[in-house]
């Protein structure tokens, strides 16, 4: 009967050592598989036996199941430092990117630019009788207008690239949240049911939801009872026993909307309502923050840059005057009525903040004799406007000055005639070819909002552009002040501009609230770079940590197959043993 025993053990023992064998195998095989979560045999002593003499007996070993050497806390500190280093990767990514198109080291940056145009300017003060140097300066205004639309027009490509990757993890999210739940329901069949462990399926569950971490943070409870875990993206529930959520894309709304968002941001989106999902990290809010910080702040920057280029500069150069006069001038702005004050017409322009009670001077030249005569316009805005004051019987039109007002006070200017279009645009003549017009001291802004006499035009970056009339005849370059060709006043102003402190830029000059626009990019994208190195390094150690716990150590691994190579060559001889007594004593 003990005989027996004995054998029964050294059986035991050779299935055990059999199966260790297989495991440290297993793992062996699996050192360099990425995500492979080391497997270990759980060996327990066998229940004691009392023989008929009360005399307590082992039965050997046994083996009671084999598990995974996983530290679970760990790996969710592990997913959390991932989704952390590829967010900051990822806007680290972007801003590498808008680093390399601001271009600052070439001769092609917006900056260089800036500098040439000004300097251009600062050239028709030495040679004002020739035309030559304002067609430069035209021509350099030109490339201005044109970097700085190619910049803004690169950002809006960037934010379209950045939607798309978004529109993409929404994919990806949808397709790891079937799969997990594919694996949870898995998991359950074969431990609850069939009694099995499913260290493979776990497994893959893990990588599963680590590549999760990497698109979105994360956070998994599982329950004891099924093995099945619950998925969290911060307050959202993304899978749970019996229900799993879709992910959309959406639209970030106009609330929440950063300034300079040419281009809407996609958003991921969760039930009926299309709640914003609670991203918090993970390349989707690398991808967020890429949008509206990074790309969204620069481009909102430049167009803050460019709409105080373009005020400012022809703040000045509309009250200037060129070589020659106009005999004809088409206004760049347009109505739908001509009876509506200007400052309502133009509101859709983004012009009408220009606007100020005011007026302007309209110079009639006659270019045989020389003789100019100043005409001053009054442009009202928001107030009463009294055609005939001395009339009992004028009724005060209010909102202000119209594009109508406009027309008919140039039309009582002898030589003069103005009217608006079909098109709503302001047309000025003059009567005969003996007659030219310029403009002069305009306090009201309202040449600037028109688009008369101006240089620049547009509003923002991406539109910024410049005057047809100034392009197709450079001589009307506006550099003078006392009348048409008479000094270079309003160039020196002009070619000043560039570096005089202006108190409508906050005591900075052009030239000096760009070069800090780039120099503020620089500085975050210097933060993001340290950000992310911390960051990759933090889920490095995490990593390592979790490799020492769960990574195959292929030294261990060998010294294990010879452990249970020497144990089940033991019971071999135990076996062998047995079996010689076990011949005696039938022989005997």
């Amino acid at each position: 009967m003990y005989l027996f025993d004995s054998l029964h053990m050294a059986s035991n023992a050779l299935s055990a050592s059999q199966l260790g064998l297989q495991i440290a195998g297993q793992n062996l095989n699996n050192a360099d598989t990425p995500g492979y979560v080391r497997e270990s045999l759980i060996l327990t002593t066998g229940d004691a036996r009392k023989t008929g003499n009360s005399i307590n007996l082992g039965t050997g070993v046994q083996v009671s199941g084999i598990v995974q050497v996983i530290d679970q806390f760990l790996e969710e500190r592990l997913r959390n430092a991932t989704s952390d280093a590829v967010s900051s990767s990822a806007m680290e990514k972007y801003y590498t990117q808008l680093e390399a198109l601001l271009r600052e080291t070439t001769s092609n940056d917006l900056s260089t630019s800036i500098s040439s145009f000004f300097n251009a300017i600062d050239n028709i003060l030495n040679h004002p009788e020739n035309e030559t140097y304002r067609k430069m300066a035209v021509e350099e205004g030109v490339k201005l207008a044109d970097t700085i639309n190619r910049l803004a027009g690169k950002v809006v490509e960037m934010q379209l690239d950045v939607n798309r990757q978004i529109n993409s993890s929404a994919e990806e999210i949808n397709r790891l949240l079937k799969e997990i739940e594919d694996l949870n329901t898995n998991i359950t069949l074969l431990e609850t049911k069939q009694g099995k462990q499913a260290v493979g399926l776990r497994d893959q569950r893990l990588n599963a939801l680590s590549e999760l971490s990497k698109i979105i943070n994360i956070k998994t409870t599982e329950d004891a009872k099924t093995g099945q875990v619950t998925v969290y993206c911060g307050s959202d529930i993304l899978l749970t026993s019996g229900f799993r959520n879709e992910i959309k894309i959406g639209v970030q709304g106009s609330g929440q909307a950063s300034a300079g968002n040419e281009v809407p941001m996609a958003q991921l989106c969760i039930g009926k309502e299309m709640s914003p999902l609670d991203v918090r990290s993970g390349s989707v809010y690398g991808l967020y923050q890429a949008h509206q910080t990074i790309l969204g702040g620069y481009q909102s920057k430049l167009d803050t840059f460019a709409e105080e280029l373009i005020t400012e500069f022809n703040r000045i150069y509309t009250s200037g005057q060129g070589l020659t006069g106009y005999d004809q001038l088409t206004s760049l702005a347009r109505t739908d009525d001509a009876d509506v004050p200007i400052s309502e017409a133009l509101k859709a322009e983004g012009v009408d903040s220009l606007l100020n009670n005011g007026g302007f001077i309209l110079q009639v030249v006659n270019t045989k004799t020389g003789v100019a005569t100043d005409h001053y316009i009054e442009v009202r805005v928001n107030e009463p406007v009294i055609n005939d004051p001395f009339s009992l019987k004028a009724t005060p039109q209010t909102g202000g000055t119209t594009f109508q007002d406009l027309a008919d006070a140039i039309n009582k200017i002898e030589g003069m005639t103005a009217a608006v279009n079909a098109h709503g645009e302001l047309e000025i003549k003059t009567d005969n070819g003996n007659i030219a017009f310029a403009f002069a001291q305009d306090t009201s802004g309202v040449l600037a909002a028109l688009g008369i006499n101006s240089f620049f035009t547009g509003t923002k970056a991406g539109s910024i552009g410049i005057n047809p009339a100034v392009i197709s005849d450079p001589g009307k370059f506006a550099a003078s002040q006392g009348g048409v060709g008479a000094d270079t006043e309003t160039g020196v102003r002009l070619a000043a501009l560039g570096i005089t402190p202006n108190v409508a830029l906050g005591g900075a000059s052009l030239i000096g609230r760009y070069d800090g626009i780039v120099s503020e990019t620089q500085l975050a994208a210097a933060t993001t770079k340290a950000a992310a190195s911390a960051n990759v390094l933090y889920q490095e150690s995490l990593q390592a940590q979790r490799d020492a716990i769960s990574g195959v150590n292929i030294d261990e691994e060998t010294v294990m197959m010879m452990t249970y190579q020497r144990m089940f060559q033991a019971n071999s001889r135990l076996v062998t043993i047995i079996d010689q007594m076990m011949a005696t004593l039938i022989a005997m």
